[in-house]
C-alpha cells in the first residue's frame, strides 16, 4: 500500500516522537498509525534496511532513509520498464510541473532510456498534441513548457495520469514532485484529508493515490495563486472519485436527473425493476460522482470496457439513448463511462432469479461501486444460490450483524469468525474456477467441481495425437475456453427484431382511434399468435390510466408493454402505423403515429431486438422512413437494412 501519512516524522530534524505527538501531526488515530508504521517496517526489511524503532509509545528515526521513494513504493530503480505510452505520458507530466531545470538528460534520468529514445517518444508526443493544438516548447532560459488553454493542459494531464501503472509511473511522478520539498505529496494529502472531511466523503480507495498525485501536480505548476480556485476544483475532483454514497442529497437537479434516466431504460429496454427504490439509489450514488466527472473532464477508464461491451452487447447500444439527460448537461459520454452504468443497470436485468436462497455472503470490495458491482455479478453467476449483500467499506462492513451473513468474500484481508475467501475484483478465470470449486467443498454445495483444463488434458493425452501446428497450450487454453463458457448477453445471444416482426404483425389503419383502441389493434396479431392473453392488454391500458403515458418513446412512437407475469405466453411483437396520429390520455404533448407493441417473457431476452429499435430511433433518416413506409415489405426492408448495419 503506498503512503505518505509519515513524511512529515521521516524528513524532520526531530529524531524521537511520542505518539501523541504523532497522531496530532498526522491527523492519524491510533490504530491506523501502527498499521501503516507496520506497513513501512515490512517495506524496509524486504529492502534490507534497518526497521523503525517504536517502543513505549515513543518513535525513533535516528538515520536518514536514502533513496526513499523506491522503498515506498517497493521498486529498484535499477530494473523498472515503462512502456512507450507511460514514457510520453510522464514526459507531458514532466513538463506540466513547470520546473525550468527539465532537459532531455533529466528525462534520460528519469525515465531510464537513452538520448534517442527520449527524443523519438517527445516527437511522438508532439504530434500527439499538436491534434489538439497544445504545443510542447523549448527555450534554455525556462527549459520546457506547455503552450495551450490552462484548463485544457489540465484536462490532458489528468488523461495521461490515467495511463501510469501504480509502480514505476507513480514511482518517477513521486520522486520528481517530491524532489525539492520531500513533504510537497504529504502537504497535498493533509489537503485532500481536510477537503473529504468538509465534505463527508471519501474518495474510492483504489482512486485516492491518483487524485493525489494530480492535486500535487496542480501545486507544483503553480496553481496555488487562485487557492479558492483550485479548492473548487479539488472539492469536484473528490466528489469525481468517491463512491458517492453521502452526495446524494446535494443537487436536486441530479435527483431529477437519475429518475428521468430510470424512466429512459424502463422505456427503452421495456422492463421494469423488482425493486426499484434500490436501484434508484444505487444508480443516483453512481450518478452523482459521474456528473461532476464528466463536467470537469476527469473521467476513468474502465479496464472491462471490452469485457462488458461483449457481455452486454444489445444494452450497450442503449445507453446512448438512456443517458441522454446526462448528455445534455455534460456534453459527450465516453464509452469507458457508459461501461460503468451498463454494469449498474445490468446487474439488476440479467440477475437470476432462485427461491430457496439458504447462504448469505458479504461482497467486500474497496475499490468504489462500480467495481463492487462487477464483483457481485461474477459471483452471483457462480453461485446462484447465494443472497450476496453489497459493501464498499471496511467500516460499513463491521457494522452488520455477525449472523446476518455465513461467507465473506473479500478484495482485502479482513478478520472474522465467518469463513472468508480474498480473490480479486476482476478475477480471471483459473482463479473463478479455484474460488468456485473450494466454496463447493467448505459448504458442501450442489454442483460440478470443475477441473482444471491441464487435468483434463492429462486424463485424455495418452488417447490422442496433438498435430502440428497446435500444442498442448494450445489445447489447454481450448479446453479452459470451453469449460469456462458463461451465458453471456453477446451478438448472438436473444432475438432480432426481424425475427419479431413478421409481415403479418405488421399493419396499417386509416382509423381514427382513441388511444385504448389503438393498444388494442396493435396487439391484436400476438393475441391471434395465442403470445399473449386480453388480461394483458388489459394491464397496459390500466397502467396508462394509473401512471400517465410511460410506454410513450418521443418522436411519435409508443412501446406498450406490461410485466410478464400479467398474461404473457411467448415472446413477441407487433407493429401498427397509424394514417392519423393518436393522443396518448387525450394530451396534444403525446401524439403517437407508431406503435410497436412487445411481450416480454422476462427482462433480457427482447434486448436484442430493442437495441435496433433504438438505433432506428437515433438515425433521424431510417426513422423518417419508417415513419412514412406504406407496407409490410418496406417496414421489413428498413428493419434488414439496420440489422444487417450493426452486423458489420
Amino acid at each position: 500500500m503506498i503512503n505518505y501519512d509519515l513524511d512529515i516524522l521521516f524528513f524532520s530534524k526531530h529524531k524521537l516522537w511520542k505518539l501523541e505527538r504523532i497522531l496530532e501531526v498526522t491527523n492519524l488515530d491510533k490504530e491506523k498509525f501502527y498499521r501503516i508504521l507496520e506497513e513501512f517496517n515490512q517495506k524496509f526489511e524486504n529492502q534490507g534496511l534497518k526497521k523503525l524503532d517504536y517502543k513505549n509509545e515513543c518513535l525513533a528515526i535516528f538515520d536518514k532513509i536514502e533513496n526513499f521513494e523506491e522503498t515506498r513504493y517497493s521498486i529498484n530503480q535499477k530494473t523498472f520498464i515503462l512502456s512507450e505510452v507511460e514514457r510520453r505520458s510522464l514526459i507531458y507530466l514532466l513538463i506540466f510541473t513547470n520546473e525550468s531545470s527539465l532537459s532531455i538528460a533529466l528525462f534520460q534520468k528519469y525515465l531510464q532510456v537513452s538520448k534517442n529514445t527520449v527524443l523519438s517518444d517527445l516527437k511522438k508526443l508532439r504530434e500527439e498534441l499538436m491534434r489538439k493544438n497544445i504545443q510542447i516548447e523549448y527555450s534554455r532560459k525556462k527549459g520546457f513548457s506547455l503552450n495551450f488553454e490552462e484548463k485544457i493542459l489540465q484536462e490532458k494531464a489528468w488523461y495521461y495520469l490515467q495511463n501510469l501503472s501504480e509502480d514505476a509511473g507513480f514511482y518517477i511522478l513521486s520522486k520528481v514532485l517530491n524532489d525539492k520539498d520531500p513533504l510537497t505529496i504529504f502537504k497535498n494529502n493533509q489537503l485532500l484529508k481536510k477537503i473529504m472531511q468538509e465534505l463527508q466523503i471519501e474518495v474510492v480507495y483504489s482512486r485516492y493515490l491518483s487524485t493525489l498525485l494530480f492535486a500535487s501536480l496542480l501545486k507544483c505548476r503553480g496553481f496555488e495563486k487562485g487557492s479558492e480556485n483550485i479548492n473548487e476544483l479539488l472539492k469536484s475532483l473528490i466528489i469525481g472519485m468517491s463512491d458517492g454514497k453521502n452526495t446524494i442529497e446535494q443537487d436536486n437537479g441530479l435527483y431529477r436527473m437519475a429518475f428521468n434516466i430510470m424512466e429512459n431504460v424502463m422505456k427503452l429496454a421495456a422492463i421494469e425493476f423488482d425493486d426499484f427504490t434500490k436501484t434508484f439509489m444505487a444508480l443516483l450514488a453512481h450518478l452523482t460522482p459521474a456528473y461532476y466527472r464528466l463536467k470537469n473532464h476527469f473521467e476513468l477508464k474502465n479496464v472491462l470496457l471490452e469485457r462488458i461491451k461483449k457481455e452486454y452487447h444489445s444494452l450497450f447500444l442503449l445507453m446512448d439513448n438512456v443517458l441522454q439527460p446526462l448528455k445534455e448537461e455534460v456534453g459527450e459520454i465516453s464509452e469507458y463511462e457508459k461501461a460503468y452504468f451498463v454494469i449498474l443497470f445490468g446487474g439488476e436485468i440479467y440477475k437470476n432469479k432462485y427461491s430457496g436462497k439458504s447462504l448469505k455472503a458479504i461482497v467486500l470490495c474497496v475499490n468504489g461501486i462500480s467495481s463492487s458491482l462487477i464483483m457481485q455479478k461474477r459471483l452471483e453467476s457462480l453461485f446462484p444460490a447465494m443472497e450476496f449483500i453489497l459493501s464498499a467499506r471496511v467500516s460499513h462492513f463491521e457494522k452488520l450483524p455477525i449472523n446476518s451473513y455465513d461467507i465473506i468474500f473479500s478484495t482485502v484481508p479482513v478478520k472474522s469468525d465467518k469463513k472468508v475467501y480474498l480473490m480479486s475484483a476482476f478475477p480471471e478465470q483459473r482463479e473463478e474456477n479455484k474460488l468456485y470449486n473450494q466454496v463447493l467443498q467448505d459448504f458442501q454445495l450442489p454442483g460440478f467441481i470443475k477441473p482444471s483444463a491441464q487435468t483434463i488434458l492429462d486424463s485424455i493425452e495418452p488417447y490422442i495425437i496433438i498435430k502440428k501446428p497446435a500444442s498442448k497450450l494450445d489445447l489447454i487454453k481450448i479446453i479452459e475456453k470451453k469449460l469456462n463458457r458463461t451465458r453471456k448477453e453477446g451478438k448472438l445471444s436473444g432475438v432480432m427484431l426481424t425475427d419479431l416482426l413478421t409481415k403479418e404483425k405488421i399493419n396499417f389503419t386509416n382509423r381514427e382511434l382513441t388511444w385504448q383502441e389503438a393498444i388494442e389493434l396493435a396487439a391484436q396479431p400476438l393475441l391471434d399468435k395465442h403470445e399473449i392473453e386480453e388480461r394483458y392488454i388489459k394491464a397496459i391500458i390500466d397502467k396508462v390510466e394509473a401512471f400517465g403515458p410511460y410506454i410513450d418513446l418521443g418522436l411519435g412512437i409508443a412501446l406498450p408493454h406490461a410485466r410478464p407475469e400479467e398474461g404473457v405466453k411467448k415472446l413477441g411483437m407487433s407493429f401498427l402505423r397509424c394514417e392519423h396520429p393518436v393522443k396518448l390520455m387525450n394530451d396534444d404533448k403525446h401524439e403517437i403515429k407508431l406503435f410497436i407493441f412487445l411481450a416480454a417473457i422476462d427482462n433480457e431476452t427482447h434486448l436484442r431486438a430493442l437495441s435496433t429499435l433504438t438505433k432506428i430511433l437515433s438515425n433521424k433518416e431510417r426513422l423518417g422512413q419508417l415513419l412514412a413506409a406504406t407496407n409490410a415489405t418496406e417496414v421489413e426492408q428498413i428493419l434488414l437494412e439496420e440489422e444487417g448495419e450493426g452486423e458489420k
